[in-house]
């Protein structure tokens, strides 16, 4: 009996031995496991870094590239405007009229949008004003269409520019470019439309 109970304890020992050995075993493995598992996510985390700031380079690059085309694009289309408008400048108001000679708001308009965009406008401006779409004056870009009401039945149009001027026909002082802020224009002001996009 007590031959019997000696094998019992040796026979513990061996077994609780047996499974410390295993489980320092199987955690040493973890650990190298878990090691080799950080350094590869570590590494491929890191490639995937490197290559999102690489794209965020070229996107930002891309960027500035569209913008600096966009301003040259701006300058190209405001060279034509300008161009376009010397060669009227100082023609005299003439309701009606749409030659050198004499020529009213909506002829010239119609003219100029004609040689600097390629886009045909109806000749009246009742009828430019239903072209396009309205925006606010404070959103008023190069060749925006700006629309007054100058009386009960009157309507006047000019093509905006910049820092509130605008070019078109007055009645007063021909082809000329006037000012949004001007104390007539301000009061006939009514509103303004895009029909391009520059």
């Amino acid at each position: 009996m007590l031959y019997i109970f000696r094998i019992i304890i040796i026979l513990s020992a061996f077994l609780s031995w047996y499974a410390a050995a295993s489980t320092t075993k199987t955690t040493a493995h973890t650990k190298v496991h878990h090691t080799r598992i950080y350094r590869h996510y570590s590494h491929k985390h890191q490639g995937h870094l490197i290559h999102h700031a690489h794209h965020i380079k070229h996107v930002y690059k891309k960027h500035h590239l569209t913008k600096l085309q966009e301003l040259r694009h701006v300058r190209l289309v405001r060279h034509k405007i300008f161009h376009a408008y010397y060669g009227w400048k100082g023609t005299p108001y003439h309701f009606g009229g749409s030659s050198h000679r004499g020529i009213d708001c909506s002829a010239f308009v119609m003219k100029m949008y004609r040689q600097v965009f390629h886009r045909y406008l109806p000749r009246t401006t009742l009828g430019q004003v239903k072209l396009g779409r309205r925006v606010r004056k404070d959103q008023a870009k190069l060749g925006d269409l700006v629309f007054f009401k100058t009386g009960h039945n009157e309507r006047h149009v000019g093509i905006y520019l910049s820092h509130g001027d605008f070019m078109n026909s007055a009645s007063s002082r021909g082809v000329s470019i006037s000012n949004l802020h001007h104390i007539f224009w301000k009061r006939h002001f009514w509103q303004i439309r895009r029909l391009v996009t520059i």
